[in-house]
């Protein structure tokens, strides 16, 4: 069953709210997860093809227990291998690289360009408005990520300047695929499908970038510490892409974007709470810029 309703024109009904809140505290997890398999030596696309392989494999087995099946059109296949490469292949291989460089709580921040990506590019396809709302918070998550940047600022040490800029690759992947997902999800097919799909596609790109720079699959020393994070990246990545397709189909791209800001917040409390990160004081100056951004552009009403 296609998971699809009206978008409605005001406000978020509470069990939408509920999943959105559930979805950021669950992909939250995925940053200090992501430092975890740093520390342990993970290969990062390999870490990437690992974790997509292993959860759309969990998925595509949970599909057919319950009867469904994959349809192998061509279509179907260029969908899969767009939003995996998009959401999954691309940006935790570019985020997994960079959390050796720069903590897990200024990572996690990234996401907060994300709903601003989302908002450019469906106004630059002529899907959405662009009013001076959006403009002013584009404005502020930049300066928010200018307070970052700043090699005095305390925030970003000098040589992960250079990997911060990287990481900023991945929001605008991650706002792409925000409106693939409900540009190119085909009729009828569920989210369970979708998101199976979506990993094992970004396994495919994951893996074939692999190949094409010789990386290794896996850390060079196998142990259960090494285990532990594919395991709690893999179970992340198979709950949150289904939520993630349920949501988008409810409430379109531009609302659903939303999500990336309380990412932001489980992200820095998983942070804190696993690494015991005490982030200097212009992080949370960033940190306030980047809402008022949120506060901007998501207050304006939605055609």
């Amino acid at each position: 069953m296609h998971d699809d309703r009206p978008v409605p024109s005001k406000g978020l009904p509470p069990a939408d709210a509920a999943l959105l809140l559930l979805a950021a505290a669950i992909y939250g997890g995925i940053f200090p997860v992501n430092r975890l398999a740093a520390e342990t030596q993970w290969p990062p696309v390999g870490f990437a093809f690992a974790q997509s392989l292993a959860a759309g494999v969990i998925l595509a087995l949970a599909t057919a227990a319950a009867g469904g099946r994959f349809a192998v059109t061509a279509r179907q296949v260029r969908t899969y291998l767009v939003m995996g490469g998009l959401v999954v292949g691309l940006p935790i291989g570019i985020l997994v690289s960079a959390a050796p460089h720069v903590d897990a709580s200024v990572l996690t921040l990234v996401l907060c360009l994300s709903p601003l990506f989302t908002l450019a590019i469906g106004a630059l396809a002529g899907l959405d408005h662009f009013d001076w709302r959006t403009f002013a918070g584009m404005l502020l998550g930049v300066a928010g990520v200018a307070v970052l940047a700043l090699p005095d600022a305390g925030v970003i040490g000098s040589d992960g300047i250079l990997w911060f800029l990287v990481a900023l690759l991945a929001p605008v992947m991650f706002a792409a695929a925000n409106n693939c997902a409900k540009w190119l999800r085909p009729e009828g097919a569920s989210s369970v499908i979708m998101a199976a799909g979506t990993l094992l596609g970004g396994a495919v790109v994951a893996g074939g970038v692999m190949l094409a720079l010789g990386g290794a699959v896996l850390p060079s020393e196998w142990t259960g510490r090494a285990a532990m994070p594919l395991a709690l990246a893999t179970a992340i990545n198979a709950v949150f892409f289904v939520l993630f397709f349920v949501l988008v189909a409810r409430m379109g791209p531009t609302r659903f974007s939303i999500f990336n800001y309380l990412a932001v917040a489980a992200g820095i409390l998983w942070s804190l709470a696993v690494f015991d990160e005490r982030p200097a004081a212009s992080f949370w100056l960033a940190l306030v810029l980047m809402f008022a951004a949120m506060y901007l552009v998501l207050s304006r009403k939605l055609d």
